[in-house]
């Protein structure tokens, strides 16, 4: 394998590429709702086999059969995810749509991330008992799932920046604390909560 084409399996999948492959597949899942489950999934320290994780994505979708091109972006989307997590990367991103799409868009996608984490990390968790930390980040995800958009602002593009940086912040934080990785810290020392 050159170098190239190793780089370009672990480079994150874009929301917009994922988007139109499900629309090809001509099944109705959305991007986010795909990462935010997996997220999930791995945040409970659930390691599921990525043939068994794409025959769950195809059952997610609808039973639909998953193409080359496809398979070949859930795969990618997968290994970076992992990745990235299991590095304790503080750049590790979530699957939303860039900042130039629509404030309603994003915010839908927000949403849509949040509750399919809770779900992935309620079908992940092998163990019952999780810290409170935990259990607020849960409850927090919970309250944003419900997110609705305002009209598309400064206060309220600043509002969704918080908001986003919040649940990535604390999907880092949580995949650490129930896998026992360090605390990731700031650029300035302290311990992000």
């Amino acid at each position: 394998m050159t170098m190239t084409s190793m780089n370009e399996t672990n480079k994150p999948v874009q929301f917009e590429e994922l988007a139109n492959g499900l629309i090809e597949l001509g099944g109705d899942g959305h991007p986010s709702e795909i990462h935010g489950y997996l997220c999930g999934l791995l945040c409970a320290g659930s390691r599921p086999s990525l043939k068994s994780w794409l025959v769950q994505v195809a059952e997610q979708l609808g039973d639909k059969t998953l193409d080359k091109q496809s398979e070949q972006l859930l795969t990618q989307l997968f290994n970076t995810t992992l990745e990235q997590l299991e590095s304790g990367s503080l750049a590790a991103t979530m699957l939303v749509p860039d900042d130039d799409d629509a404030l309603e868009l994003r915010t839908e996608s927000l949403g849509v991330w949040c509750q399919t984490f809770i779900s992935g990390f309620g079908q992940g968790l092998k163990k019952q008992d999780v810290s409170k930390m935990v259990e607020e980040v849960l409850r927090d995800f919970a309250e944003i799932s419900l997110i609705e958009a305002a009209e598309s602002t400064e206060d309220s593009e600043k509002l969704y920046m918080e908001v986003s940086e919040f649940v990535r912040m604390a999907w880092l934080s949580t995949f650490a604390e129930v896998n026992g990785l360090p605390e990731a810290k700031s650029d300035k020392g302290g311990t992000l909560h």
